[in-house]
Order: structure tokens, then sequence, then C-alpha cells
């Protein structure tokens, strides 16, 4: 727990006055409010007893007094909050403007952003519980156990003896709910939380990925997977906190118990007047709020204690930061397995020559004044390449898009080897049809998950091979691990050109029937464009291919191209098919 104290010393540091200040004020309410209950119970036990003898009592200073008490416990509560709350703010802001400059300082690379998130968000947020739950509580204690055990003595030994035992029987509850704190329910809840953080992020930024490999669902299930045991371990941290409030609830009754025996015993032999004996049982009635004001923080400090080792390193002046991955766990990004797939063809029918043909197909984005794509028709034959070509904005992409099936035509009809496109079954077409885009997607895994995600069954042999095919195995054969290697998020570790090869080897895995590039060579130097394209057409085998491009380099790849848009007469469609005959890609 070096780290929470070293928490604990910084912001005493960044503040001494709101640090000590709120502490103090925070004394008010608390030792307000059981004064306010001793001091009403002997005061109308008193005036009692004064009516039926006819003894003098001055009710003057008595009311005065609680009244005092009562506004001193409300004013004390409004301070307590605001000061606390107000010098815990302060110094999180403060600590996470030092952590975010320790990362910026960092030498370290290949770091998640979504861990990094979780240091400057859910690391630093979890450190408030350190001075408002654990902190301040101590301090009560501290201080208001001391003033009760000096109380108690001067009322009566036995009182005293009573006090003793039960502040002892606390004391012993606290130091278990600190030693016997679930530490590796902690890790796992820790661990589970940032998992779960993770594969939702790869999950929205791979999203496309996914769907065209036909991974959505073992990565959703990824996710859910994680924050099932998430839910299991706070369930694990939220019973042992109900179970320890119970126990000290059951302490204070006891405490109440023997409070009681021992004032009627004291009243009854006079060595204790029956006001003080009243007043001393309803200060035993709210000490168990007082104390249960520890217990919370006490129990979530496993936790707390992970939050402050992964941030205290960043304190420093040296500039050398402690990532602190070591306590969490493996955070798998869950890109799992994703199932065998039906064969390619399997809708291939004898004599089709047509792999993907567009009938009057019509497509419009919500909100727009007019539809993208008017009644485009056009097809694709077997081993055939065909390119989509036209300006930005004008639907190429959104071709792509719906020969994938990420987008549904709102008239028309898109065949697949003969087949309507929206009736074939998510796993075959995902066999069937393949996506390279000009932004893959790249998990933070390793180089052979990364490429399983297209074919879960492939063998090391295979990976090689798609790397060979793509330009890639000598690269990945140059790093210790090989196939082993872990890539950061994005595809950290691979230059650009890299990437595209690796997520090239990827598609090549699936030996579908249609290919479809999505401007994949965007970005890249001619001479790396090249060889990709190279890469991927010396290895495409019979599959067709259809194109969205716009730079001569690849449109000299196609047998025919299709371009957008074009003037037509009244009541056609926007677009026409056309020949170019192939010239020298540039």
């Amino acid at each position: 727990m070096r780290a929470v104290r070293e928490i604990i010393r910084a912001q005493f540091r960044h503040d001494r006055v709101a640090f000590m200040l709120a502490i103090l004020v925070a004394l008010l309410p608390a030792a307000a409010g059981l004064l306010l209950l001793g001091v009403s119970g002997w005061f109308i036990t008193a005036a009692a007893i004064a009516g039926l003898t006819g003894a003098f009592l001055n009710i003057f200073v008595p009311s005065a007094l609680i009244r005092g008490l009562a506004i001193l416990r409300t004013g004390g509560r409004y301070g307590e909050r605001v000061l606390t709350h107000d010098a815990t703010f302060r110094f999180l802001a403060n600590l996470r403007n030092q952590v975010f400059t320790g990362f910026t300082a960092s030498r370290k690379r290949g770091v998640r952003s979504g861990l990094l998130l979780n240091r400057l968000t859910l690391d630093i947020a979890a450190l408030d519980t350190v001075y408002l739950r654990i902190v301040v509580p101590a301090a009560l204690a501290a201080v208001l156990a001391p003033a009760l055990l000096w109380w108690w003595a001067g009322i009566s030994v036995p009182v005293l003896i009573t006090g003793i035992a039960f502040l002892s029987a606390w004391a012993m509850l606290a130091w278990l709910s600190f030693a016997r704190a679930d530490r590796k329910a902690a890790r796992r809840a820790d661990a589970a939380l940032e998992a779960m953080r993770l594969r939702t992020a790869d999950l929205v930024a791979g999203r496309r990925d996914l769907a065209i490999y036909g991974g959505l669902d073992v990565a959703a299930q990824a996710v859910l997977s994680a924050g099932e045991r998430l839910e299991a371990a706070e369930d694990t941290e939220e019973r042992r906190i109900l179970i320890l409030g119970a126990v000290s609830g059951l302490i204070g009754q006891v405490f109440l118990a023997a409070a009681l025996a021992v004032a009627i015993w004291g009243a009854a032999s006079g060595e204790i007047g029956a006001a003080l004996a009243v007043a001393l049982v309803l200060v035993v009635m709210a000490l168990p709020e007082v104390a249960a004001l520890l217990l919370p923080g006490l129990s979530r400090l496993p936790r707390i204690a992970l939050a402050a080792d992964r941030t205290v390193g960043l304190l420093g002046d040296t500039g050398a930061v402690d990532t602190g991955t070591a306590d969490t766990g493996t955070a798998d990004t869950g890109t799992a397995d994703t199932g065998p797939q039906d064969e390619p063809g399997e809708f291939q029918r004898e004599g089709e020559a047509e792999v993907l043909a567009f009938r009057n197909v019509s497509f419009g984005y919500p909100g727009a004044r007019r539809d993208v794509l008017e009644k485009l028709s056009f097809h694709i034959d077997t081993s055939e390449v065909v390119a989509i070509s036209g300006p930005s904005g004008c639907g190429k992409s959104t071709v792509a898009a719906l020969s994938a099936r990420m987008l549904t035509p709102e008239t028309g009809r898109i065949l697949l080897q003969g087949r309507n496109l929206a009736d074939i079954p998510e796993a075959t077409l995902r066999g069937t049809v393949t996506v390279l885009g000009q932004r893959p997607y790249l998990f933070n895994d390793t180089v052979a998950a990364n490429l399983r995600i297209a074919r879960a069954e492939a063998s090391d042999a295979e990976l090689w091979t798609a790397l060979e095919q793509a330009a890639l195995s000598e690269r990945i054969a140059g790093n210790a691990l090989g196939l082993e290697t872990v890539l950061g998020e994005g595809g950290i570790g691979l230059s650009g050109g890299e990437q595209r090869r690796l997520a090239l080897a990827r598609a090549m895995l699936t030996q579908p029937a249609l290919f479809i590039l999505d401007e994949m060579t965007e970005g890249l130097d001619a001479r790396t464009a090249a060889e990709v394209l190279d890469r991927f057409f010396a290895a495409r085998g019979t599959a067709a291919v259809l194109m969205i491009a716009h730079k001569r380099r690849e449109l000299s790849r196609a047998d025919r191209i299709v371009r957008f848009p074009v003037r037509s007469a009244p009541g056609a469609g926007r677009h026409e098919q056309a020949v170019l005959s192939a010239p020298q890609a540039s």
C-alpha cells in the first residue's frame, strides 16, 4: 500500500491548508451529531425528573446548546461536503495533468490508447476514495475515539471497560476489512474492466473488417464475456461490503444492549445519574453510523491500490513512466476464432458466368436530397476485373458497401453467383466475398491472430504462404517471435505499407469468389502501391475483382470500367459501362 500512502502525501503537499481544514470541518457534524443526541437525552430526562420532583432546572442553557448543535451539525455537514470534495477535485485535476505530462514524456511505445485513457479517467477517479472514504473517516475515528474514552472514564469504570471492548471490536473489524480484502477479486475486476473497454474499442474500430470476415459475433461475445467477469468480481466486492456493514451493525446493536445494561445498573446503584445514563445510551446508539464510514473505503482499498500503483510512478520528475500493467492481468482484445466457413462456391450455379450483378439498384442516405445511386446495373463475370471510377462523393464506396452487404439497396436487386445477396447466410457470404480497404484494421494481438480472423483453422504453413504472397514473410520472420509477434493498436510495429500487405495476406487466406478493393493503395507511395497490386493480382487466382479506384495505376488493371457519373437520357440510370484499354500504370 506504499502507493496509496504516496497519494495521500501528494495531496497533503498539494494544499496543506485545504487538506487539514476539510478534516477539521468534517469533525464538526460528527461531533455535533453525537453531542446533540447526548445533550437532548440528558435534557429531556432531567426535565422530566425536575417536573416530577419539583427540583429547579435551568432550561435556557441546554435549550440553546441543543439549537446550536443542530445548526452546527447542519452547517458542518454542508461545509464538510464542500471542502472535502473541493480539496479532492482540485488535487485530482492537478494529478491528472501530472499523469498526462508523464505519458507525453514517456519513451515507451506501443501502449494502447485505451490503457492510457484508463489512467487518465478510471484510475484518477478511483483515487478520490482515498481522501473522502479513507483519510477523513480515519481522522474522525482518531479524534472521536479518545474523546469518547475520556468521557466514559469520567462516568464509571464499567462504562469505560464496555466502551474499550466495543471500540476494539470495531477496530478489529476495520483491520480485518483491510487485511483480508480479496486482492485477487480486485485484480480480476480491474483486468475485466480493461479487457471490456479495449475489446469494445476494437469492436467499434474494426467492425467493418469483422463484419467482412464474419467475426462480429465472436468479438461481441468477447466483450460480453469480459463484462460477465467484471460483474462477478464486483459482486464479490459488494457482498463483502454488505457483510462488513452487517457485522458492524451487529457490533453496534450488541454495544447498545451492553451500554443499556450498564446504564440501568449504574442508575439503579446510584453510581450514574438517570439523565446521564440516558445520554450515554443515545450516544452509543449513534456510534455505528460513524464507525460505518470507514469500512467501504477499506474494503475497496485493493482496487484503489492498483490505481495508485499505476499512477504514483508518474509523480516524479525523472520522466520515466511506469505503465503499471503488471497487476492488471492480460486484457485480451477478444479477436478470437471466427469459426469454420462454408465453401465460397456453394451458391455457384452450373453455367452461371456472373459472380456479381447489380439490377437497377438505387440507394440514398438518410437526409440526402437525392439518391447517391439511381438504377445502377452492371455485372462482373468469373475472373473478371471491373473498376468503378469517378470523383469523390459519386457513390463508389457505396457500391463496395452494397456488394459486401454492409448496406442494403432501397430498390433493385444484387445477385451473388446467381443468388439474391440478401438471402445468402452470413458465414457463407463472408467466405465468398472479401473486402480490401484503404484503412484495414489490425488488432492489438499477434500476427497469427490477426491473420486467423479470416480463417480460424489456417495452419502456420498456410499463414506463412499468405505472408509470402503479400511480400511480408521476410519481415515477419525477421522478428524473434515470428507469427507470435504482437502488434500494437492499429498495427503499431509495422509501416503503413506493411500493414496493407498484412491485410492482403489476411484476405488471401479466404480464397473467395469475389474480391472488393476499396482504394486499397490510397496513401501509399507509387513503389509500395505497385508492389501491393502486383502481389494481389499474382495471388488472386480465378477470383473476380470489383475495384473502387481513381488512379491510373489501378484502372490499368481493369478489364472494364464503370464510370460515375455520366450524363444519360432522361429516365435512364446515371451510370454507364465503358471499356478502357489498359494504359501503363503510373
